[in-house]
């Protein structure tokens, strides 16, 4: 790593102690390097919390993107072989299927279509009729007709989000010199053009040699206080996520259904979003968690998962992610200031260990992975 202060270890702040944050932190602590770990929330409390957290190729428009959640979804397998248990991780498989018309969600291309598409790029994909998924699979679905076609994508499955940052950061620590702070960042302080400092909202100042801006939804925010604002290219979706308890676990596999998708979201809990819903929302937190938004996700539910009425609804949030428009993540570092690199994503679960230990590697030695080149934060700093 180039930016280190005499012999001591490099040090290198990391913003953001979502589920990114905290991969990036525990691959920086394998190579050796001092992390301070910066959030005003609880690790792994905020944006990841309210995640659906589904690990999916699915829906992507492009072969590039497909490529990157593919790896993606291999790389967390890895990733749980990194601990004695990774209970966090659960490869269970998803099943999708469509509705009337032909389509799942808000897709514009068929979905028998876009399942071969995803078979032709090299994604496992398996066809069964209904009747045999509710005989084998999955019982809870009432599928109509029982010929309806549904896809077994095996390769998928979900994330407990807020467990993987609390392993992943207490493996950091047992590792290497990491601190977590709960604070939020009032700014990157430059000599030059040469990170210097993270100064904090609570009056801490902390010396490093490079910062890591993993803050989810507020990096555009953090990355403004560096005096290089993201001026291009930025988008931003919210998503209406309940989590559903009962005395019954009636989900096998992750769900993506014609109006609903649905996961286990731990013993006796069932967590629902819809993207018919999602589609409506005004981005306004409490008009969309109002009780029209509400009942309309739970209708979707109760038809597709009769189960759930006897459900209680645990919890109910808004997520809201921010990413570039590309859909590429912005990963790597920003060449008009030495020491400044970006973490964040669309899908930033699925992509945390692949960027954190493509991250890690590039602060370390400056090589950049293949599959991070067109990444660079440099493109949302092209005025439109």
């Amino acid at each position: 790593m180039r930016h280190q202060r005499g012999g001591n270890l490099p040090t290198v702040g990391v913003v953001g102690a979502g589920v990114i944050g905290s991969c990036v932190s525990l691959f920086l602590a394998q190579c050796g390097v001092r992390v301070h770990c910066v959030d005003r929330g609880r690790p792994g409390g905020l944006t990841t919390d309210a995640s659906f957290a589904r690990l999916s190729a699915y829906q992507q428009p492009t072969y590039r993107r497909f490529e990157l959640s593919h790896a993606g979804i291999i790389e967390h397998a890895h990733f749980a072989g990194l601990f004695d248990s990774a209970p966090w991780w659960h490869p269970t498989g998803s099943l999708a299927w469509a509705g009337a018309d032909g389509r799942c969600g808000v897709s514009t291309r068929s979905f028998v279509e876009e399942a071969e598409r995803l078979r032709s790029w090299g994604y496992r994909v398996i066809w069964h009729d209904a009747a045999k998924v509710s005989r084998e699979l999955e019982p809870a679905i009432p599928f109509s007709p029982a010929q309806t076609p549904v896809a077994h994508l095996t390769e998928e499955g979900w994330i407990d989000g807020p467990l993987m940052v609390s392993s992943v950061l207490d493996a950091a620590k047992s590792i290497g010199e990491v601190t977590l702070s709960n604070a939020g960042v009032q700014e990157i302080e430059l000599r030059g053009r040469q990170v210097t400092a993270l100064r904090l909202d609570d009056g801490e100042r902390l010396e490093v040699d490079a910062v890591v801006n993993a803050a989810g939804p507020q990096a555009p925010a953090v990355a403004a206080t560096l005096g290089s604002p993201m001026v291009s290219g930025i988008a931003d979706r919210s998503s209406l996520v309940l989590d559903l308890a009962g005395d019954s676990d009636p989900l096998r596999h992750v769900l993506r259904g014609a109006e609903l998708h649905a996961r286990s979201a731990g013993p006796g809990r069932v967590r629902v979003r819809s993207e018919q819903v999602d589609a409506v929302l005004t981005g306004e937190a409490e008009s969309d968690l109002g009780r029209d938004n509400v009942e309309n996700l739970l209708d979707r539910a109760y038809r597709t998962i009769p189960a759930l009425k006897a459900f209680t609804i645990e919890r109910k949030r808004i997520g809201t992610a921010v990413f570039p428009a590309d859909g590429l993540p912005s990963a790597g570092a920003l060449s008009t200031v030495s020491g400044y690199y970006e973490a964040f994503a669309n899908s930033g679960v699925i992509l945390a260990p692949l960027i954190g230990r493509a991250l890690a590697t590039q602060i370390t030695t400056g090589e950049i992975p293949s599959l991070l080149r067109d990444c660079s934060p440099d493109r949302l700093r092209v005025a439109a």
